[in-house]
């Protein structure tokens, strides 16, 4: 299969402009960084989610007025360093070498000390329906996404500080996080100062674990991997679906914190050989073509509601049906006219993608780690797989 000169182009032009940005950018949850929205009465609960919430979907940026930087952030400095492995093992450039070099010193630079091993999170505080994380505050997320990041390069070109980094994180989530027993299953905190019980999060800590114990040897992670990914099959509703987490509160489901469990799911049976959650990834692959996305590759963000309409739905839908392609001929047409969807419905001219389509206005703010970041990787996903011809 050869690849489409659209998506092509599109990555080509995606990725000029991020170099031009310095993978900077603006990110929907990077209010508090307003030196005027660190003051009372945004010290409380209310109206610091408020004031996070309306800046968020606003169709006009108030960044700049508010004293918001653009900045680049652990996550999506992770996945810019992912794609570009992935375009280096492909087509080896020095260019993309340099560039490697200057992300993977960004990653460790934003490491997060003070903890048992090496950790990442967000540079800006924010709030949570549930909670409140202070700026700084390690997450399971960023780092899971910075070990896929050290692993990639591991890879491309093997080294002992990417492996040695990577089980210390894994060190860092079980010792730091709230791991509680669930049955035969363990469920991590999505950071250190919550308690929530969030089915991706665990979902992904399955999969760090998975992969750093297969390369690193280390039956003690693989074990923890098994035991956290039981607990994700466990929570799976019979028609598919996941919710967000177990409580009240969290019990939405979404379009990409699905793709997110799906791609754990997989990835993890890929590292530890086992297929004995089949049923459950397959389940959930239908609930997720059928109910969070449209004939035309529309990304529906929850199955009750096509709006609002989604960057991050856009580029998880391209990683996931990418991925799962080995399940069902038809998921990587499917990841292709996704993409080309967003070609021409979600792309600006400059060639960086939106934030969000409301059903009245349209939020075109760039945001670098939310959207552009996993553009980037989906769509250099997507070249690869169509260039294996598979």
């Amino acid at each position: 299969m050869e690849p489409v000169p659209e998506i092509r182009g599109a990555e080509a032009e995606l990725r000029a402009w991020c170099e031009r940005m310095d993978f900077r950018g603006w990110d929907p949850w990077d209010a508090l960084a307003s030196p005027l929205l660190r003051t009372f009465p945004f010290t409380l609960r209310l109206p610091r989610w408020a004031a996070n919430h309306l800046v968020k979907i606003s169709p006009l940026n108030p960044r700049p007025l508010l004293g918001i930087p653009r900045d680049c952030f652990a996550k999506g400095v992770a996945l810019f360093l992912s794609g570009y492995a992935l375009r280096e093992r492909l087509d080896p450039q020095p260019e993309q070498r340099d560039i490697i070099g200057l992300l993977h010193r960004r990653l460790r630079d934003k490491m997060i000390p003070g903890y048992s091993g090496p950790c990442w999170g967000t540079n800006v505080p924010y709030q949570t329906r549930a909670f409140y994380v202070p700026p700084q505050t390690p997450s399971l997320v960023h780092t899971a996404f910075a070990v896929e990041a050290l692993l990639d390069l591991h890879d491309l070109q093997p080294q002992p500080q990417y492996l040695e980094t990577a089980v210390g994180a894994c060190r860092f989530a079980l010792q730091d996080l709230n791991v509680r027993r669930a049955g035969e299953g363990l469920c991590f905190s999505y950071t250190p100062v919550d308690q929530t019980r969030v089915i991706n999060v665990t979902a992904l800590a399955a999969r760090m674990l998975a992969r750093t114990g297969r390369a690193a040897g280390d039956a003690r992670l693989l074990d923890h991997a098994h035991r956290a990914m039981r607990y994700v099959t466990d929570q799976q509703a019979a028609d598919g679906s996941w919710p967000y987490g177990e409580e009240p509160i969290h019990g939405w489901i979404d379009n990409y914190h699905t793709g997110f469990v799906l791609d754990s799911i997989e990835d993890y049976a890929s590292h530890t050989g086992n297929d004995g959650i089949q049923s459950a990834l397959l389940r959930g692959i239908r609930f997720y073509r059928e109910h969070l996305f449209e004939e035309d590759g529309t990304p529906r963000f929850s199955p009750g509601s096509r709006y609002p309409l989604d960057g991050h739905c856009l580029a998880q839908g391209i990683l996931t049906f990418t991925r799962l392609r080995r399940h069902d001929p038809e998921y990587l047409p499917f990841a292709e006219r996704i993409a080309a969807w967003g070609v021409r419905h979600f792309r600006h001219p400059q060639g960086y993608y939106y934030f969000q389509i409301r059903r009245r206005w349209k939020n075109t703010i760039p945001h670098i780690r939310w959207v552009q970041a996993w553009m980037f990787l989906a769509l250099n996903r997507l070249l690869e797989a169509q260039g294996e011809g598979t």
